[in-house]
């Protein structure tokens, strides 16, 4: 990895760091659209794909930027070191989709198994919020402002998803799942018998009233 030596180079970081970001996503979304039931969060994680493809081209922009400002300052050596080979993984990224992964892979009531994606799908959210957020802060210090312009549009979408996502876990599918849980213990309870209901008392009236 190349020595980071000022702000910039951080700038410069992060987006490599979000840019691998991105590529695992646009990889794992699909399988979690797939494995959801619930049609609204279906088509959610379908269109937030579309999104994210087109967070990924944003970012191409963004190192064109950066790269053009570079070679006019005469400094483009970090950043060919930076983004001219294949990069580095986001470990960070990764980690959240392997544990999202395996949430999804143990056994679960489709209800439940919806809540837990909505759950690693916020994670993941707001890894991305966090990192976008962090590289706007820097791309204002250092007066980039077509770049911070382009991040600010990015971190906008991420916060409306993130919203979107915590609506639909409150509203319905975290209800669904609670729901769930409870009618497969009540599955599993045996059903109890029916009780008789004592004729004596009945019977003791029928008596008074004949010897009458």
């Amino acid at each position: 990895m190349a020595t980071l030596v000022n702000l910039r180079n951080l700038l410069e970081h992060e987006i490599e760091d979000l840019y691998s970001a991105e590529e695992q996503i646009i990889e794992a979304l699909p399988a979690m659209a797939d494995s959801a039931t619930n049609r609204e969060l279906k088509k959610a994680l379908k269109e937030h794909l579309r999104i994210t493809k087109e967070q990924k081209r944003r970012l191409d922009q963004v190192k064109k930027i950066l790269r053009k400002d570079s070679s006019e300052e005469g400094d483009a050596g970090f950043l060919e070191r930076m983004f001219g080979g294949g990069g580095t993984k986001c470990k960070g990224m990764e980690g959240l989709i392997k544990e999202g992964k395996k949430v999804m892979d143990e056994d679960m009531e489709p209800s439940v198994r919806d809540a837990a994606i909505i759950a690693s799908s916020q994670k993941i959210e707001h890894y991305e919020i966090s990192g976008y957020g962090t590289a706007k802060a820097y791309a204002k210090q250092l007066g980039l402002r077509e770049v911070e312009r382009i991040l600010a549009t990015t971190l906008k979408e991420e916060y409306t998803a993130d919203k979107m996502l915590n609506t639909l876990a409150l509203s319905n599918v975290n209800l669904k799942a609670e729901r769930g849980s409870a009618s497969k213990a009540a599955a599993k309870s045996p059903a109890k018998k029916a009780v008789p209901k004592k004729a004596s008392a009945t019977k003791s009236a029928s008596r008074k009233m004949a010897a009458r």
